[in-house]
Order: structure tokens, then C-alpha cells, then sequence
């Protein structure tokens, strides 16, 4: 009953400060290699999910992402710039939060890449044959204005000042959507067998309980003990990730 007690009602009120950051990741403090080890990782496999898929899009003239899923991270990343910058400039312009605004700003720059080949390539799954550039263009804009206030709403119900409670959930997209769109698109345009490798890499960095970037910056948050909900849905996450690899290793080749 404690556990089911704990998973209905027990909910973590600790916040996630830009000092939590400094003091985990500052060269020479206690478990500094740890944090970096996990941070290098997550961030590895966060640039692979997109090049691997600007590849494919290029060679196939098709994406594995859904729109809504490149409006969606186009608005988180875009958040990300203004909220880095401005813990940047509040915090005694540590460089890290520098850094992580500059990764923003790339992963957005990533995203209008891919809006614009969805726009194009991708232009009569997206929309009915024929619909002008125009209306098209507006609709991507419409979903990315949605989800930036949306997501900015979310974060200050939060009390999200660092966006760490908030960021998790775009791995939980990137690694369950893509299984499932192959699975209804049923064939491997636009995939292939290393990303879907990659988003079970991701899985196991973000959720795994011994090294996870999440829990070594805010341990109190995302420990297995006061967040079990963290780990249920890495499990989750996981099984829908192995069942994208799965669906694609049955699919026919391509042509």
C-alpha cells in the first residue's frame, strides 16, 4: 500500500536552481566526472537524433518525425535560448548556462532546417496535394506560437527556472513517436537501423538509475525513491523504443 500510497499522492517539492548546476559541474568538485560523463553522453545522442534524421531526409526526401513533433521541439528550443540567457546573466555569467543557450540556438536552427524540408519534401503527407506554401507556412507557424506559450505556461507552473523538470519530456517523444509513425507508415523511408539504435541509447542515458544527467543535477527530484514515476516511464519509454527497432527489422528493404 506505501507504494501505491507513493505513486498516487506522494509528490517531490524540491525545485531545480541554477546553483544545483554550478555546484555539480564546476571542474573539481565532488562527482564533477560523473556529471560530465553523463551530460557528454546525453548531448551526443541528442545532436545524433537530429543529424542521423537530416540525413535520412536528405537521401530518402522523407523525415521520421512527425510535424507537430519539429514544432514542438522548434518552440522548447526556442524557450531554452531566452531561459539559458537569462540564468546566464543572473548568475554571475557562468559559462556553462552560455553554452547551453548556444545549444539552443543550434537545436533550433536543426528544427527550422526540418520545418523547412517538411514544408517541401514532405509537403503532401503533411497536407492535402495542392495546398498552397502559404497556408502550409502559416499552419507551422500556428503549431510552433501553440506550443511556446503552451510550454512556457507549463514551465512556470513548474517552478521550472532551469527548464530541468520540463526537458525530460522531449525524450520521452523523440524515443516513443518514431517507433510508432514507422510502424502506421509501413515502410523505412525516412529510417533507418542506427537511429533506432540510437533512441534505445537514449533511453538508457536519460533513465538508466545509476547515471543519468537529470538525477546527478537534482538528485533529491529524480531519485528512484521520490520519483518513481521518472523511472516507470523510462521503462516505457524503453519498451516503445525496442518495439521501433523491432518494427523496423521487419519491414521490407528499401527500393
Amino acid at each position: 500500500m506505501n507504494i501505491i500510497s507513493s505513486l498516487l499522492s506522494k509528490y517531490p517539492a524540491d525545485q531545480v536552481t541554477p546553483q544545483d548546476f554550478i555546484d555539480i559541474l564546476t571542474i573539481g568538485n565532488p562527482g564533477w566526472q560523473s556529471a560530465y560523463l553523463a551530460v557528454l553522453l546525453t548531448v551526443i545522442f541528442g545532436l545524433l537524433v537530429y543529424i542521423i534524421p537530416i540525413y535520412l531526409t536528405e537521401k530518402d526526401h522523407q523525415g521520421l518525425y512527425p510535424l507537430y513533433m519539429h514544432t514542438f521541439y522548434c518552440a522548447a528550443d526556442f524557450m531554452g535560448i531566452w531561459v539559458f540567457l537569462d540564468t546566464w546573466s543572473k548568475n554571475g555569467h557562468v559559462v556553462l548556462f552560455l553554452l547551453l543557450a548556444i545549444g539552443e540556438a543550434i537545436w533550433v536552427l536543426m528544427e527550422i532546417y526540418s520545418l523547412q524540408r517538411a514544408l517541401t519534401y514532405e509537403k503532401d503527407i503533411n497536407w492535402k496535394p495542392g495546398t498552397s506554401f502559404k497556408t502550409r507556412l502559416r499552419d507551422v507557424i500556428f503549431q510552433v506560437l501553440i506550443f511556446y506559450v503552451s510550454l512556457n505556461l507549463l514551465r512556470f507552473e513548474l517552478h521550472d527556472s532551469t527548464m530541468w523538470k520540463f526537458w525530460i519530456f522531449t525524450q520521452i517523444l523523440i524515443t516513443t513517436v518514431p517507433g510508432l509513425s514507422l510502424e502506421r507508415q509501413g515502410s523505412r523511408q525516412g529510417h533507418n537501423v542506427w537511429l533506432h539504435v540510437t533512441l534505445i541509447c537514449v533511453v538508457i542515458a536519460s533513465f538508466n538509475p545509476w547515471c543519468n544527467m537529470w538525477a546527478i543535477v537534482a538528485p533529491k527530484l529524480f531519485s528512484p525513491a521520490n520519483n518513481p514515476w521518472y523511472y516507470i516511464t523510462g521503462a516505457v519509454c524503453l519498451f516503445f523504443a525496442v518495439h521501433g527497432l523491432i518494427v523496423y527489422l521487419k519491414l521490407p528493404a528499401k527500393k
